[in-house]
């Protein structure tokens, strides 16, 4: 168990870091134009943003697709 909460802790900083990175290097303003609104963001804030828009977007499908194999296992 300690290992494992070690290396949970190591990736947690890693990441962190990473993140740190992309909005201190990335710091230029870009516009993004939604439908109806246009936003002015950091490049990084957007692309952090974006990436863990895609990262939920990716997680959800992945449960409904995993819980649609389970049902349809369980039928046959």
């Amino acid at each position: 168990m300690r290992f494992f909460t070690l290396i949970l802790f190591f990736t947690f900083t890693l990441v962190a870091l990473c993140s740190y990175l992309l909005l201190s290097l990335n710091d230029d303003i870009v516009l993004i134009d939604l439908l109806f609104i246009e936003i002015q963001l950091s490049l990084g804030i957007a692309l952090l943003s974006f990436f863990i828009c895609g990262f939920f977007v990716t997680l959800v499908l992945e449960l409904i697709n995993s819980f649609r194999k389970k049902k349809l296992k369980e039928d046959v």
